[in-house]
This record gives structure tokens, sequence and C-alpha cells, in this order.
């Protein structure tokens, strides 16, 4: 009966801990989201935390942790705690690595980019300025001239159409869509690299691959949305093909084994 109710206290004492480290992290998140909290702005101190929140000092320090862990604030010892500036927040690395973890199928990921790529499209269709054309133009140039030239040197290729999604996201002129953007090249990126390296732009797909970025210039040019689908579709052809054959290399290895 004594360990019973031992462990009913200690199962309340955990639950109110956690209660009170939820009500320290979400003071902070709050005064973030309604701006009274800005990056490089200090935060209160342990004790004033304790006092205004009527929590214990281990809840303050364990939020702290929680909110240091993901890079909302930096706990600069002997100076105080500080919201994080937005370059140094990386909402997304726990999730690519669940991701990875949880070993999403090779088709998951294909249709979530698809979906993401037509997101981004009608975004920068909408909101690109001529100053972002220009520089997806270059770049379009570099890339073309990197696979007349030098096919080979398939780590430019890769950096290349890296440059260039990551244009097409800061063209969307909407910043929560471009880090969720960003996120899901980071997820392909290894796997372009592994493409380019294969041969890509030397075989069937050369041609394909070189104008997929041309169409969806011109349709960001033209806003027009129907000719940016079908450079999307283009581009996601061969993804499909790509994984239909890791899929069956994966299957035959599989069997073999």
């Amino acid at each position: 009966m004594d360990l019973i109710m031992s462990a009913a206290v200690n199962k309340e004492k955990t639950l109110t801990q956690k209660t009170a480290v939820e009500k320290v992290t979400e003071y902070i998140k709050t005064k973030i989201i309604y701006k009274e909290l800005k990056p490089n702005d200090k935060i209160p101190t342990e004790t004033e935390l304790c006092e205004l929140l009527n929590v214990s000092r281990s809840s303050v320090r364990e939020a702290l942790k929680v909110l240091e862990a993901i890079n909302i604030i930096q706990i600069r010892r002997g100076d105080g705690t500080y919201i994080s500036e937005p370059e140094d927040i990386s909402i997304t690395q726990s999730l690519l690595f669940k991701m990875i973890l949880t070993n999403m199928q090779l088709k998951e990921l294909v249709d979530f980019r698809e979906q993401m790529e037509v997101a981004v499209l009608k975004l920068a269709i909408a909101n690109a300025t001529k100053e972002d054309i220009k520089i997806l133009s270059k770049n379009q140039e570099a890339f073309l001239e990197c696979i007349e030239k030098n096919p080979d040197d398939y780590e430019t290729l890769h950096t290349l159409d890296l440059n260039f999604h990551k244009t097409l996201a800061a063209s969307t002129k909407n910043k929560l869509m471009e880090e969720i953007y960003l996120f899901s090249l980071e997820i392909f990126s290894p796997m372009i690299l592994e493409n380019y390296a294969l041969g890509q732009i030397k075989g069937e797909d050369k041609i394909p691959t070189g104008d997929n970025h041309r169409i969806l210039i011109e349709a960001i040019e033209n806003r027009d949305f129907y000719a940016g689908i079908y450079g999307v579709k283009l581009a996601l052809n061969i993804w499909k093909k790509w994984v239909n054959k890791k899929e069956n290399i994966e299957g035959d290895n599989a069997k073999e084994e």
C-alpha cells in the first residue's frame, strides 16, 4: 500500500512539475508571439520568473533548458538569457531526424515535395519581382553551361540546383513558406546529389533536367500557373523514375539476403 501511495505521490509531483515547466515555456513563447520579446531581448531572470509565474526554480531551469535546446533562447553565462536571432533558430531539425528515424517511404517524400513545389510556384508567380526572375535566369544559364561543359561536375550541378530552388523560395515573399520549402530541400539534398553523381544529365533525362527550370522561369515571368505546373510535373517525373529504380534495387538486394 505504501508503494502504491508513494508511486501516486511521485506521479502527481511529476505532472505538477511538467505543468509548471509548460507554464514557463508558454509564457515566453506568448511574449514572443505578441512581440513583447524580440530577438536579442533579455528575458526575466530565474528569480523574476519564479515570482511572476509562481513556479519553482527547478521548473524555470528545466523550461529554459527546453527552450535553449530548440534555440529559442541563448543562455549567456554571467550575463543572462536572451531571445535568439531568427537565423539561429531551426524549427525543422528535430522534424527532419524524426522523419529519418521513422523510416518514411520514398514515395511519401516525393508526394510531399510535389505539394510543396506547387504551393511555392503559386506564390512565386504572384509575388516574384523582376530581380528574382533575373537571378533565376542567371542561375539557369550557369546550370546549362555546366551540363554542356562539365557534366561530371555533379557537386556544382547540385549547388546550382539548390540555389535555384532557394531563390524560388525567397521569391514567394512568404517567410513561413520559404522556411518549410528549405526544410524540404534539406531532406532531398542528398538524393539530388546522388542523382547527379549517377549521371542524371547524361542520359535520356538530360533535356528534361535542363528544361524544367526554364519552364518554371517562363511561367513566373508570364504569371502562368498552368505552364508552371507542367514544369513541376516534368521534374517530378524524373524523381518518380529514380524512386522506382531505387526501390527495385533495394527489393532485389532484400531478396538476395
